[in-house]
């Protein structure tokens, strides 16, 4: 448990990091300074906000994965009553 914790805070501040880092390159020096970073960062923010296409890489990924529901169920509680 404690180690679930522990793994949780490193995320957490991990993402927060992240977050700080594109915030600043966004908007900061780094904008000024290095454009093409700033477009990055920009991108970037897209992404975590929603607002972004998916990258094709991580769209053919899921697609090729296969669906391993069973087909005859219409629903989750259905498929396992079976």
């Amino acid at each position: 448990m404690t180690l679930a914790v522990i793994f949780s805070a490193i995320a957490l501040v991990l993402a927060l990091v992240i977050m700080a880092i594109v915030a600043v390159g966004m908007n900061g020096p780094v904008a000024d300074d290095a454009p093409e970073i700033a477009s990055v960062l920009a991108s970037t923010a897209k992404h975590l906000n929603g607002d972004a296409e998916p990258p094709q890489g991580l769209v053919n990924f899921f697609e090729e994965i296969p669906d391993l529901r069973p087909r005859s169920a219409t629903s989750a509680s259905e498929a396992t009553k079976r």
